[in-house]
């Protein structure tokens, strides 16, 4: 797991995410780009950007799979590094990085078009200037870079809508003309897909900062859904009233074809406020590209394939040596492309990332590794993602020979890199290994491991119970001297109890699985192992060592020989392992603070007391001779807990239970009650409290 310093802050909600994918999206694909299109391909441009869009959308469902499994900065490096191997991942990461770039250098180009509409300035030089200037605002933060993205979509959008509103009206009336709409044929009309797929790369932004979403698993797709339809609609709209108002002699010299089309259909005014709109635009893309670009370099020297300072943090907790690299990156394209060249280039990259990240979904889900479990599925597979793969194999074709040059330059590079820097430091070997298994090849099994502590940095749902699972966990402890083969010994007849399967089963399982976190303390090491069974819940034993010297975990456990004073067996349901590594998640956040609590406990449940912070924990046996005897044969609905107060768990003859609506009270059962501190009610008050309405007899005197 990576260290608190290393992890970046979940700061962005789905309007956050909206903005970022919507925002990289209105650019230069928008408000320059049309008029290119218009020349390659005639007024079919129009359908061109509405088939891009829903050629997009297999990526795009691939894209939000893969982030909701693995919520990590970098996005597609990341999904494609662990899906394919550290070879595939840098060219991945490389390429991914480089199209953002271009596609940011895109937008710089576009925004020197509109500004000299204001301005005599020299645009390269202003270009560079912004390019500082989103550089200083990347650093600061990607909470602050977000709000302003927000700001600027929203104006852009307001904008767009009445252009929309007033130009659609005008098709068919005006100096622009719609015939012969397919001027350059079908093979014509595929090209321009391919060119224009450029305005459709910002749904991979949001991915590359997923570390930094909140509740990624609703967001996330959420997000990328409601952009890619936004923008879909926006991108046909518009140009159709370009190309229906303008000239096409006018049209395709035009560098900023939307606001000569405004200046036909809205008032002066309005021509202005698009140009500031287009403004914005670019501004919004060139923010959301570089702090999308600048976690890929984050996210590949995780891995061992840059240098250990790309992975530093800021004082701002954001990657500022991958924000300046990336900056550095868009000022050499500025520089030395045109808008052309630019445009055929990202959307080659693009393609080739997408093409990919299809592919990283089927080696995946045929992997089967047990904590894959993204909360969202893209439907219809594996159709869908072959689909998408031929789709971006058929585009980058259509690109021409200097786009499948350069795209196969970068991929040589690219291994090469690896070949000499990057392969003596990486550690995985992709799930493609899981897949061909049966080859000879052996499984890399650390990448369990690593899909499930991505899947932990998700946050609980609001139906994920973690008091319930720490209420209902069973403590066992461990002699000294023991490992953890001793350990899972004991821990899985408990949990053979709770879900139905022989205990050397459920010790294979955690052996297949993989799944072990250390949490390294100087006072308190701990350990988390994850298993999955068929049983409807799940399950924690808590198992701590005896003796100072701990319970050692050997190579065959995933440790190297260290020991640790508590082994914490999570026992997940196959149903939804999402929920069980989430809940493992939420563990592991308390284990890492390291109050020493757990260390200090005593009992059972001071131990649990230690894992629920702010929460008091009591269990209250049922016994003949007490008073809580009158709550024997009462079902749990019957009772009435404090406010603030819950019923979690009845343990009876060596299992617990959960303590839910039908379950009647037996004698000897031991309840489980959770509520704030100090609000709980002593043993000889319980039934007084949970049965407010009757009278607590006084307790049978013994003869």
């Amino acid at each position: 797991m990576l260290s608190a310093g290393d992890r970046l802050q979940r700061s962005l909600t789905l309007r956050h995410v909206f903005a970022l994918s919507t925002g990289a999206m209105f650019s230069s694909g928008l408000f320059l780009l049309p008029g290119l299109a218009a020349e390659k391909g005639g007024p079919a441009a129009v359908l061109a950007y509405l088939i891009a869009g829903v050629l997009a959308v297999p990526a795009m469902l691939s894209v939000a799979e893969l982030a909701t499994a693995m919520p990590r900065a970098g996005g597609a490096y990341y999904f494609l590094e662990r899906a394919l191997g550290p070879a595939v991942g840098t060219v991945a990461g490389a390429g991914t990085w480089l199209s953002l770039v271009l596609k940011d250098a895109f937008a710089l180009v576009g925004m020197s078009a509109y500004l000299n509409i204001v301005v005599d300035v020299d645009s390269k030089l202003l270009a560079i200037a912004l390019i500082v200037v989103f550089t200083a605002v990347n650093i600061v933060g990607s909470k602050t870079s977000a709000v302003l993205q927000l700001v600027l979509v929203g104006f852009v959008l307001i904008v767009m809508t009445w252009f929309l509103l007033a130009g659609l009206p005008e098709v068919g009336r005006s100096d622009g003309t719609l015939t012969p709409f397919f001027e350059t044929g079908v093979s014509g009309v595929v090209a321009v897909v391919g060119l224009v797929f450029v305005s459709y790369g910002g749904l991979t932004n949001v991915a590359s900062a997923a570390e930094e979403i909140e509740d990624p698993s609703r967001n996330v797709p959420l997000g990328m859904a409601l952009s890619l339809l936004v923008g879909t609609v926006v991108y046909t709209l518009a140009v159709l009233v370009a190309v229906a108002v303008v000239p096409a002699d006018e049209l395709h010299a035009d560098l900023a074809p939307i606001h000569t089309a405004a200046e036909r259909v809205l008032p002066a005014f309005g021509a202005v406020l698009v140009v500031l709109a287009a403004l914005a635009a670019f501004s919004s893309a060139a923010n959301a590209g570089i702090l999308a670009a600048a976690r890929y370099p984050m996210a590949m020297s995780r891995d061992g394939l840059l240098g250990a300072r790309f992975r530093e943090l800021s004082r701002f907790s954001t990657p500022s040596l991958g924000i300046i690299v990336t900056a550095a990156g868009i000022a050499a394209v500025v520089l030395i492309f045109d808008a052309g060249a630019i445009a055929k280039l990202a959307s080659a990259f693009i393609l080739l990332t997408l093409g990919l990240v299809n592919l990283a979904v089927i080696v995946l889900r045929a992997s089967g590794i047990r904590s894959y479990a993204p909360r969202f599925r893209a439907p219809l597979f594996p159709f869908l993602q072959l689909g998408g793969i031929g789709i971006s194999v058929l585009l980058i074709i259509e690109l021409g020979p200097l786009s499948l040059g350069l795209v196969a330059a970068a991929i040589v590079l690219a291994l090469g890199w690896y070949q000499l820097y990057g392969r003596p430091r990486a550690t995985r070997s992709g799930a493609i290994y899981h897949v061909f298994e049966r080859w000879g090849r052996s499984a890399d099994r650390s990448l369990d491991r690593e899909i499930s502590a991505a899947m932990q940095s998700h946050g609980l749902r609001p139906d994920d119970e973690y008091p319930g699972l720490i209420a209902r966990a069973a403590v066992i402890s461990i002699p000294d001297g023991a490992d953890i083969a001793e350990a899972a010994q004991r821990a899985s007849h408990v949990l053979s109890r709770r879900t139905g399967v022989a205990p050397d089963e459920v010790t294979a399982r955690y052996l297949e699985t993989g799944s072990l976190w250390i949490q390294p303390s100087e006072h308190h090491p701990t350990a988390t192992p994850v298993a999955f069974f068929e049983a409807g819940d799940d399950h924690l034993v808590i198992a701590r060592a005896e003796a100072d010297e701990g319970i050692r975990i050997p190579a065959t456990w995933g440790g190297h020989g260290e020991s640790v004073r508590t082994l914490f067996f999570v026992a997940g349901c196959t149903d939804d392992p999402g929920r069980a590594l989430r809940l493992t998640g939420e563990l592991a956040a308390y284990l890492h603070a390291d109050t020493g609590e757990i260390a200090d406990a005593v009992y059972e449940t001071d131990v649990k007391a230690a894992l629920l912070p702010g929460l008091s924990i009591i269990q209250y046996p049922l016994l003949p001779e007490l008073p809580s005897r009158v709550l024997i044969g009462q079902r749990v609905d019957q009772l009435v807990p404090p406010k603030g107060t819950r019923l979690e768990a009845i343990r009876r003859n060596g299992k617990v239970v959960r303590a839910d609506g039908d379950v009647a009270l037996e004698a000897d059962d031991q309840l489980t009650v959770i509520g704030p501190p100090g609000e709980l009610p002593d043993a000889d008050e319980l039934a007084s409290v949970l049965l407010p309405d009757q009278r607590t007899p006084e307790p049978r005197r013994k003869p």
